[in-house]
């Protein structure tokens, strides 16, 4: 489920004002609270997502993955999968 951004008004006041101008004059600002730490930076306009796709961009995409997994046995592939699965990743405990 995709998380809505929720923008917070500041005032002079904020003691964040000051935080924004080192993270916009600088590299990103880290803030922690509690181990968990949160990255303050500026939003660039020209890295942010665009909904509509280049449709040449994606036609180009295409064109350099089609294809790319015709040599592979599948069957071997699914077999190696559900052997994966019943062997594992993790070491056995030893009780």
């Amino acid at each position: 489920m995709a998380k809505t951004i929720k923008p917070v008004k500041l005032t002079s006041e904020s003691d964040l004002m000051r935080l924004l101008d080192e993270a916009d004059s600088s590299s990103p600002v880290l803030l922690e609270r509690r181990g968990v730490v949160y990255r303050l930076s500026t939003v660039n306009d020209s890295k942010e997502i665009d909904d509509e796709p280049d449709p040449e961009e994606v036609r180009r995409i295409l064109d350099e993955t089609v294809g790319s997994w015709a040599d592979l046995d599948v069957d071997k592939m699914i077999e190696d999968i559900y052997r994966w699965r019943r062997e594992g990743s993790r070491e056995p405990i030893d009780r």
